[in-house]
């Protein structure tokens, strides 16, 4: 099975659009959308749902009223075609784990498109692509996983 990572400089990029882009084109692929929990102030800025009530170390949401609710980026990835779509709540500590998990969930796809920068750390997808803008301000994971890219888009 094929994996396309979209990783990038921060979030509200472009990450999403263009999973959309990728899966309106990639038939007979899934998604997997991966966030990791931020303890303290969140990068969005606002309450986002992502951290909030994550007890266990990693959390694979498939429940379809979530992964199809308006707004949410896995309701984006089934609309542009996805097979599958999951969501990956993890804490930073589950991460590795989380991902072995999951991964086995997609089997038959022809390939998963996995939205999420921190999964590089134990993954080598077989395309990596980054999104970021001429005046994007790295997360210190987006600086880490440039050195994986093999494709690296300027907005």
């Amino acid at each position: 099975m094929k994996i396309i990572t979209i990783s990038g400089a921060h979030s509200g990029v472009g990450k999403t659009t263009l999973a959309e882009m990728l899966l309106k084109k990639l038939k007979k692929w899934s998604a997997l959308k991966v966030t990791v929990s931020h303890t303290g102030f969140c990068p969005k800025g606002k309450p986002c749902g992502a951290c909030d009530d994550l007890k266990a170390k990693f959390c694979i949401v498939s429940d379809e009223k979530i992964i199809t609710e308006a707004g949410k980026d896995t309701a984006r990835f089934k609309a542009s075609g996805a097979e599958k779509a999951l969501w990956l709540r993890a804490k930073p500590e589950g991460l590795k784990e989380g991902i072995r998990k999951v991964i086995p969930r997609f089997r038959g796809a022809k390939g998963i498109l996995i939205e999420g920068t921190s999964v590089l750390k134990y993954l080598d997808p077989d395309l990596a692509i980054f999104v970021k803008r001429k005046d994007s301000i790295l997360k210190p994971s987006a600086k880490s996983a440039l050195k994986k890219m093999d494709l690296i888009i300027d907005l």
